[in-house]
């Protein structure tokens, strides 16, 4: 007779439980080559293989490094169209040797007529989707028309490539409006995410027509042969307008006429003076020192500040002297990171909205005060720095938000010959955003009005014209003048942590790109902290023992459950690596030197 399993015990993904040894279950172990080139060449990173393509062709035609960001950018909206796309927004992160580095920022924005009582409140603790707000009667601030923000891609695509780029905008929008028109092989991850959205997209006419097939069943390649194509040549049009016409071809006329009156027929709030009245913006970037190196991030109401304020409390520490993923060093870091979140959550905002304590969160007095008061041997409740302490002269109410699921955002990065790095992160917040495609357009619009804290009276409260409190923080890190590296991830609020362990991985633990991309991570972006089950079950037990509510998370083949990023390293000679997350299709390409 067979013994049935133990029970209470259960594999993690292969990983061993507590009281087995190592090596006594079957694991499946992926892993990646790292993308190597030599000095003078360039290289793209994203989070598909067809858009990294469009930016090393671009590289290899001549193009800098924000053409092939651009032009990246644009493909990565229509072959990954759950992530991002023309109907949402992002930042853009520049440097450039002998130059002011700079960001370009297009963040989605809430239409001028936008108020809390769009959304009023169910009466649930908290939301279903990907923020723990209070939850709003039809989820409208997460699916549908009244979920719109004021889209921003457009427009900040364009900006950068009229500041900083070599190439007509109409020649980095082709490749994209080439891949909508002809469509793109549907593999098994496309299917994965029509197939879990199925429910919502199967609502609007619009986009059931584009994404699903003629059966309204997911699209399914079953011979690689002759794969199932996802066909857009609505947005192919589109692109094209934009191409002919520049971003005012998107912002005013035909299609900005669209965009609004299909909202407008459904109940949403955005309208023509929204989209004629949007301006993307050149800003300097939040730097942040850490050990001999400057990172450089967005700033204001964006991850950037989080992952800058994280970098900066971690900075008092010897990581390095703790080990890589000890239990002494993830218990350091997640001191670090839940400062930065409980500080996010009490005050961060659109600053030109609330008074926001931007320079005080990074005073080097408060960051030492904060960073000595860790603790060695135990974890208990983080709170938020003192009001009188950053100056806050509002009385607003603090989020408490909760996070269950991951975001519909994307991530990509470019270094050329010159050794001109970017690194960009753009979104339609959740997967698909808020599901919506405008009829006779093809553009999926993003559903922006989530980033709000849909209870009134509080930072980050819904307003009209207000810019929402982002997650995104793409990041260069430089070192005497000179990128190192370029990267950033996707996630939602899994990125600010994962961010700032990346450039650990690179700076502390002296780790190549690809290595410290595929490094087992942890995340404190909620009450929990979520661990990889990659790491040591000592580890994790060691952390559990210290206090912290240890949440165990399994990545395989199927996706993982933290942050998924891509980056680029640059070595003092020039030569190049590029690193791409184990558990999603992404990809690293480099472009030889001519």
């Amino acid at each position: 007779m067979i013994a049935p399993p133990p029970r209470g015990r259960r594999s993690e993904g292969g990983a061993n439980v507590a009281g087995e040894s190592p090596g006594t279950r079957t694991a499946w172990v992926l892993d990646r080559q790292e993308a190597r080139v030599a000095a003078g060449g360039g290289m793209v990173a994203a989070k598909t293989e067809a858009a990294a393509e469009v930016g090393a062709a671009v590289l290899r035609d001549g193009g800098n490094a924000v053409d092939a960001a651009v032009a990246t950018a644009f493909a990565s909206g229509v072959v990954e169209p759950w992530m991002s796309g023309i109907g949402g927004g992002g930042y853009l992160v520049r440097h450039a040797p002998g130059e002011p580095p700079a960001v370009v920022a297009y963040p989605m924005v809430a239409p001028a007529a936008a108020t809390p009582e769009m959304f009023p409140l169910s009466g649930a603790v908290a939301d279903t989707a990907l923020f723990g707000w209070p939850s709003v009667v039809d989820a409208a601030n997460i699916v549908g028309h009244r979920a719109v923000a004021v889209p921003g891609t457009v427009a900040g695509l364009a900006l950068a490539t009229e500041r900083f780029g070599s190439l007509p905008l109409a020649d980095l929008i082709a490749p994209a409006a080439a891949l909508a028109e002809e469509g793109v092989p549907v593999g098994w991850h496309t299917t994965y995410m029509v197939a879990r959205d199925f429910a919502t997209l199967a609502r609007y006419p619009a986009t059931a027509a584009v994404f699903l097939d003629a059966n309204g069943a997911p699209p399914f390649t079953v011979d690689q042969a002759r794969p199932a194509r996802l066909r857009q040549p609505d947005l192919a049009r589109t692109l094209g307008a934009i191409a002919d016409g520049g971003p005012r071809a998107f912002y005013e006329g035909p299609i900005a006429a669209a965009i609004a009156g299909h909202l407008a027929e459904h109940g949403g709030v955005l309208a023509p003076p929204d989209l004629a009245g949007y301006a993307a913006a050149v800003q300097a970037p939040l730097a942040v020192a850490y050990r001999g190196h400057e990172v450089l991030t967005p700033g204001g109401g964006t991850g950037g500040t989080t992952l800058a304020q994280s970098l900066a409390l971690l900075a008092h520490h010897d990581l390095a002297g703790l080990g890589h993923n000890t239990p002494a060093g993830l218990h350091l870091l997640a001191q670090a990171f839940r400062a930065a979140f409980a500080d996010r959550f009490a005050y961060l905002a659109d600053p030109d909205h609330v008074d926001v304590p931007l320079d005080a969160l990074l005073d080097p007095g408060y960051v030492a005060q904060r960073a000595a008061a860790f603790s060695p041997d135990g974890s208990g409740p983080v709170a938020a720095g003192n009001r009188e302490r950053l100056g806050v002269r509002h009385g607003l109410a603090t989020s408490v938000p909760d996070y269950t699921a991951g975001g519909s955002t994307t991530h990509l990065c470019a270094v050329d010959r010159n050794g001109v790095a970017v690194s960009v992160t753009q979104t339609l917040l959740a997967l698909w955003g808020s599901r919506v495609v405008v009829p006779g357009t093809g553009v999926l619009l993003n559903n922006g009005m989530m980033w709000f804290d849909p209870e009134p009276g509080r930072p980050n409260s819904v307003a009209g014209g207000k810019r929402p409190l982002s997650n995104m923080a793409p990041a260069v890190v430089t070192r005497d003048g000179q990128a190192v590296a370029a990267l950033g991830s996707s996630g939602g609020r899994l990125i600010m942590n994962a961010n700032a362990q990346l450039v650990m991985n690179l700076v502390d633990h002296g780790l190549s790109i690809q290595p410290a991309l595929a490094a087992p991570r942890i995340d404190c972006s909620t009450p929990e902290l979520r661990v990889s089950a990659r790491l040591p079950v000592e580890t994790r037990e060691a952390l559990a023992a210290l206090g912290h509510r240890v949440a165990v998370r399994v990545e395989d083949a199927g996706g993982s459950q933290f942050a998924s990023p891509v980056g680029i390293q640059r070595e003092t000679d020039g030569a190049l690596r590029g690193g791409a997350d184990l558990f999603y299709p992404a990809m690293a390409i480099g472009v030889p030197p001519a």
